[in-house]
């Protein structure tokens, strides 16, 4: 969302699963209090259910961060298809029990097993993840679109201002985006170090100008991006509300009145309409960004583009 290359496009494990923890923790917890409260589905024998479930989950958090704990320290990067197994965890009793009991059974099943088990491994996962965290002094990534973990170590801003020189030298645009958020505080190393009087100060002040335009640009869309992050957030938080308050009231007999049809339309569209919504305004927003550094960088002439290697090579040897 924030301006990662689509290779990075992911969100830190930790942060990410602890607060999938409270917020599932909270939103099943309501679920199971309504399925009971209304249907009377928790009956002595389905009471088993929910300790299977939290175990399984616990099981399944804890199987999931060892194994990617202990890929990472033997790589920075890892893709885990080998996580897929953990899958049976859930599929095998779910298979059990449409053997053993019929097809009946599977909803009052899922409620008190699956909606269990899911904060149950956000949890167990988090916890681990943190663990292993703070003993290596890194954090851990994961892509939104698969079992692609990799780890980042905590950079000073030279090392963050020699990244972002360095995209700006091969003019990638992508790698630009991402110090968007380091943008401002590099804006004043860059205006500290053109102040000094050795080689770097007198390099930097020569590409002063060019820089803090393209870091100005860089602070435009991570602040833009930030309010289509809060925009998604808060929508997320009121659908969820939404189907809340939906549940309590059964749906508003919705379904009985009108057909299944009509409650699919009216709490599934504005589902679809929360993740279009970030998705085009991501989409212009880049665009926007990419024709303007483009132009900026299309304008450097040869003595300029020197003298951005020429800086990067003295923060080299002073790095």
């Amino acid at each position: 969302m924030l301006g990662y290359p689509l290779s990075r496009l992911g969100y830190p494990v930790t942060i990410m699963r602890l607060f999938g923890f409270f917020l599932t923790l909270f939103f099943f917890s309501f679920l199971l209090y309504a399925a009971t409260l209304r249907h009377d589905q928790f009956t002595s024998a389905r009471q088993l259910y929910l300790p299977a479930g939290i175990i399984t989950g616990a099981l399944s958090g804890f199987a999931e961060a060892k194994v990617v704990t202990k890929k990472l320290k033997e790589d920075i990067e890892i893709v885990a298809w080998s996580l897929l197994p953990i899958a049976v965890l859930w599929a095998l009793p779910f298979g059990m029990v449409l053997y053993f009991f019929g097809s009946e059974e599977l909803l009052p099943f899922a409620t008190y097993f699956l909606l269990p088990s899911i904060p149950a491994a956000l949890g167990t996962s988090s916890l681990l993840f943190r663990r292993f965290e703070k003993k290596e002094h890194v954090q851990v990534f994961m892509f939104v679109y698969g079992y692609k973990f990799w780890i980042e170590t905590p950079q000073t801003l030279k090392i963050e201002l020699y990244g972002f020189l360095e995209a700006v030298a091969d003019k990638n645009t992508s790698w630009m985006l991402y110090y968007g958020k380091y943008a401002e505080k590099l804006k004043r190393l860059v205006e500290k170090l053109s102040e000094r009087i050795d080689k770097i100060g007198t390099k930097m002040s020569e590409i002063k100008e060019l820089t803090t335009r393209l870091l100005d640009e860089n602070m435009k869309f991570y602040r833009k991006g930030i309010r289509i992050v809060c925009v998604f957030v808060a929508s997320c938080v009121l659908w969820i509300a939404l189907m809340m308050f939906a549940a309590a009231n059964n749906y508003f007999d919705i379904s009985q009145k009108y057909g299944t049809h009509v409650e699919l339309i009216l709490f599934g569209m504005p589902f679809l309409l929360i993740f279009v919504y970030p998705f085009i305004k991501r989409k212009t927003l880049t665009r926007d960004y990419e024709k303007t550094v483009q132009n900026i960088l299309g304008k450097t002439n040869l003595q300029t583009q020197t003298t951005i290697k020429d800086v990067l090579e003295l923060m080299e040897e002073n790095v």
